[in-house]
């Protein structure tokens, strides 16, 4: 993670240039939330440069058609 991500930045990357459709992110980003509510807590907005998120397997560019 970097200065400056978010998880909605995250999830639009992670979706690839096909998939940018705003409520396809907004789809999106709750499931890397919870997948990674132990590294970010509640809040997140809560986001640190150096954070080692996990990434959920619907959230990967190989999962689309």
């Amino acid at each position: 993670m970097r200065s400056g991500d978010s998880l909605w930045s995250i999830s639009d990357d992670l979706l690839g240039p096909a998939s940018s459709d705003p409520a396809e992110i907004a789809a999106a980003w709750p499931m890397l939330h919870e997948a990674n509510q132990d590294v970010i807590g509640t809040d997140p907005d809560q986001l640190f440069p150096g954070m080692e998120l996990t990434v959920p397997a619907s959230l990967t560019t190989k999962d689309l058609p």
